[in-house]
C-alpha cells in the first residue's frame, strides 16, 4: 500500500503534531508491504537523517497557490490512500490544508484524517468541510467524539472512526546516576531539586504557574521552551524568571534536540505539566514526561491523585494549593520500569493505522488513471 501523508509541520520544524507524523511514517514503513511518503512545507527542509521515507516539502506557506504543486506530486506518486494531519503549527491560519480532503475525494483518492485536537470555539468552521467528507477519522483520545456538538457528530456518522492512542516522540533515556549528576550540576548545585517544563509556552498550558507551584528555596526551574521577549505572554514569563526570588534559579534552554530533551528530563526531579484544562495520556508531552521514569506533576478533568504505574500525580486544573501539596510529597520519586523502547509503542500504533487504511482502500490499490485525475490543471 502506498500511503501519502500530509502534514504542516515535520521535523526541524518546531511542532508535536509534526513529531508525531515522522515517528507514525517511521513505523508505517517498517511494516510489510507498505511505501510512506510526507507532503509537507519547505521550512522541513533539510530532511533529517532519521526518516525512513521520502519527504516531498512543496508547500510555500499552504497558501491557495500550493494546489498546482500538491497536485502533480500527488499525480507522480500515484497514493492508494492519503491521509491528513489535522492541526499543525506549519498551516497557520491558510484555508487550503482544510479543502484537500474534499479535493481528494472528489478524484476518487480515498482519506483518512487525524484529528489531534478539538476546540470548538476555533476549529468548528474550519472543520466542517472535513467533516462532510467520507473516508477514515482516527482520534488520539478516548472520548473525542463526545466533546464534539451534535451537528459534527451527525456529519461524521458514516466515517469509519477509531481512536488510536499515541505515544512519546521523546526517546526514553537511560541514566547512570552518575550521569543524572552531571546533567543536573550543568543547571543547578546543592540540595536544589532540578524541576523542569517542556514544550510550547502558552497561556492554556500554564506555564506560569510554575512560579506559584514550586518553592524557591528549595528548587531550580528549567524551562525547555522557546521564550520570544516580543511575545506578551513570553515576556511576563522571562520577566519573573529574572527577578526576585527566581533570579539565579530559573533556566531557559530555548528548543533543544528530543535527545537532550529527554535527559533533562531523566535526570530531572520531577516534571511539570499544569495544564490549565485539564491533560491526559493522548497528550504526547505527559507521555513523553513518563516514559523517563521521572515523576511527573500534571492536571486532569477525568481522574484525581497519584498513579503509581505512571509516576504522576493528576491534579485538578488551576488548583496550586493541590500542585504544591503533590511536588512536595512526589518530587524525586522514580519509575525506571516506563523507560520501554519507543519502536514497541509506535509499532502497535502504525498496525492499528493499517487496518483503517485497509478499511477505508480496501484492495489497497487505486487505479493508477484515477490518481491521475486529482485536481487536473
Amino acid at each position: 500500500m502506498r500511503i501519502l501523508i500530509i502534514s504542516g509541520s515535520l521535523p526541524p520544524m518546531k511542532c508535536g503534531v509534526g513529531d508525531y507524523t515522522a515517528h507514525l511514517a517511521n513505523a508505517l514503513s517498517r511494516q510489510m508491504n507498505t511505501k510512506v511518503a510526507v507532503l509537507t512545507d519547505v521550512s522541513a527542509w533539510p530532511k533529517p537523517s532519521d526518516f525512513e521515507f521520502e519527504v516531498f516539502p512543496i508547500s510555500h506557506g499552504w497558501r491557495m497557490s500550493d494546489l498546482g504543486r500538491i497536485a502533480f506530486a500527488v499525480r507522480r506518486w500515484k497514493p492508494d490512500l492519503m491521509h491528513i494531519q489535522y492541526p499543525t503549527q506549519g498551516y497557520g491560519r491558510r484555508y487550503l490544508p482544510w479543502l484537500l480532503p474534499a479535493s481528494f475525494r472528489i478524484a476518487g483518492i480515498p482519506v483518512v484524517q487525524t484529528w489531534h485536537g478539538y476546540d470548538s470555539r476555533r476549529m468548528t468552521r474550519r472543520l466542517l468541510p472535513n467533516a462532510v467528507v467520507s473516508g477514515g477519522l482516527i482520534v488520539v483520545r478516548p472520548d473525542y467524539m463526545d466533546m464534539m456538538e451534535p451537528l459534527f457528530r451527525w456529519l461524521n456518522r458514516r466515517k469509519h472512526v477509531k481512536f488510536i492512542p499515541n505515544a512519546s516522540t521523546i526517546p526514553p533515556t537511560h541514566l547512570s546516576q552518575d550521569e543524572r549528576s552531571a546533567v543536573r550540576l550543568q543547571f543547578c548545585q546543592g540540595n536544589s531539586r532540578l524541576i523542569v517544563f517542556f514544550g510550547f509556552a502558552y497561556a492554556e498550558r500554564g506555564t506560569e504557574l510554575l512560579f506559584e507551584v514550586a518553592d524557591p528555596a528549595q528548587h531550580h526551574l528549567v524551562f525547555i521552551s522557546d521564550l520570544n521577549p516580543a511575545d506578551e505572554f513570553h515576556k511576563s514569563i522571562l520577566n519573573r524568571a529574572e527577578c526576585h526570588p527566581w533570579a539565579g534559579r530559573t533556566t531557559v534552554t530555548g528548543y533543544l534536540p528530543a535527545e537532550e530533551v529527554g535527559r533533562i528530563l531523566a535526570a530531572a526531579d520531577a516534571v511539570v505539566l499544569p495544564f490549565k484544562d485539564g491533560g491526559g495520556m493522548w497528550n504526547t508531552s505527559i507521555r513523553a514526561a513518563i516514559s523517563q521514569g521521572t515523576f511527573v506533576l500534571t492536571t486532569s478533568r477525568e481522574q484525581h491523585g497519584y498513579v503509581a504505574n505512571d509516576n504522576a500525580y493528576y491534579a485538578r486544573p488551576n488548583d496550586v494549593d493541590d500542585m504544591r501539596e503533590a511536588l512536595c510529597t512526589y518530587t524525586g520519586r522514580r519509575n525506571d520500569a516506563r523507560c520501554t523502547g519507543i519502536h514497541d509503542e509506535w509499532d502497535s500504533i502504525a498496525q492499528a493505522h493499517l487496518s483503517v487504511y485497509e478499511r477505508v482502500a480496501p484492495g489497497s490499490r487505486i487505479r493508477n488513471s484515477t490518481a491521475g485525475l486529482i485536481m487536473q490543471k
